[in-house]
């Protein structure tokens, strides 16, 4: 009798250890909390994902402070929900440390009563996946609206061109004591600037559907300081305090020298323009890993007046500005985001309204041969 208990110790034993090691094989973090929020178990990714060695360092805890770093539970939790309805729930919890999304899964556990032990939480990292669908959704948004603006910019360039050329011609027989002579000076430059926003429409257009350049090595360092050459001339430049701080300056990336300073001068006149009464301007470089992928990342930072979680929404769309009439078209930024696809980088921007914004340029790490 003895001999059959033990065998049958060691069975529910063996069963033990082999759901905890396919617990524990799971990429996504997952435990049973109480209702109170406290932990019970916990597999590795877990223990990981709070830079712990074994998932016994997190029990005991509330599961908020350990997954979240929160001091209170989290916005969008079902996990009593899950208790009281006694079925599994899915949801899903934004910003988890700031930046993270997360799919979630809350499916409660019962005694052989019947009553409740506690939750199963599983958590599905969705944060790459939401940001490629964003990517894709401004793509696409970008490749429609750059078919449209570039059939309305030739449209438009005809007769510009028109009324240029009549404007100057009559500007160089007309007398200058003329009470009209003003008015056609008028003229002029108003077409001047249409002129003006034409080409930038035209130059949005140009970069769809295919890359029509070859990339080359660009040290990333010398184009971001010719592009500050220029962003530096503006007189609200002189109430900036410009602070560098570069990981590596003879670093290198495929790209073409001359967009990516197009793509820079934007960023630093606008990060500029941010602080009408002066501030700090601090560009970073650095290297970062996501989604296994090595990319030279440089930031510009400016301390201005920030922007709000609506705005941030629109900030890569055409035409978009929060700048007054007459200032800005909004296509200045479309543009950048266009380049930054075509060097297979991409654009980010992280703000806060009254503190600053940061715009990060990523560039795949990587050469060409």
């Amino acid at each position: 009798m003895g001999k059959e208990v033990d065998k049958s110790l060691e069975f529910v034993e063996g069963l033990k250890r082999q759901w905890m090691a396919m617990i524990d094989a799971l990429v996504d973090p997952l435990m049973i909390v109480r209702d109170d929020y406290v932990i019970l178990k916990a597999n590795l990714a877990l223990a990981k994902m709070n830079h712990k060695s074994n998932f016994g360092d997190v029990l005991g805890q509330k599961c908020y402070e350990v997954f979240a770093g929160r001091k209170m539970p989290c916005n969008g939790c079902r996990m009593q929900e899950a208790g009281k309805t006694r079925q599994a729930i899915h949801g899903t919890l934004d910003e988890i440390g700031g930046k993270r999304y997360f799919e979630t899964v809350s499916q409660p556990v019962f005694d052989l009563n019947g009553e409740l032990e506690g939750v199963v939480q599983l958590y599905r990292d969705r944060t790459d996946a939401r940001r490629m669908q964003s990517q894709l959704l401004q793509s696409e948004k970008l490749a429609s609206i750059g078919l449209l603006a570039g059939g309305i910019a030739h449209e438009i360039n005809n007769p510009l061109g028109g009324i240029l050329i009549f404007s100057q011609m009559l500007l160089r027989e007309m007398d200058k004591a003329s009470p009209h002579y003003q008015d056609v000076i008028e003229i002029e430059s108003a077409t001047q600037r249409c002129k003006e926003i034409v080409e930038r429409l035209l130059d949005f257009a140009r970069q769809r559907p295919e890359k029509l350049e070859v990339l080359q090595n660009v040290r990333i360092f010398d184009v971001v300081s010719s592009a500050l050459k220029f962003a530096m001339v503006a007189p609200q430049a002189k109430k900036v305090e410009l602070k560098q701080n570069w990981q590596n300056q003879d670093v290198t990336v495929a790209a073409i020298a001359n967009k990516t300073i197009q793509v820079f001068l934007n960023l630093l006149q606008n990060a500029i323009q941010a602080m009408k009464r002066g501030g700090t301007l601090t560009i970073r470089q650095y290297e970062a890993i996501e989604a296994s992928i090595p990319y030279v990342v440089i930031d510009i930072e400016d301390t201005g007046m920030g922007m709000d979680a609506a705005t941030l929404n629109h900030i890569f769309d055409p035409f978009f500005t929060t700048k007054e009439p007459g200032e800005g078209t909004g296509l200045g930024l479309a543009i950048c985001y266009g380049i930054m696809q075509e060097f297979e980088g991409r654009l980010s921007v992280v703000s806060e309204v009254g503190k600053g914004t940061t715009f990060s340029a990523w560039f795949p790490k990587n050469s060409v041969k």
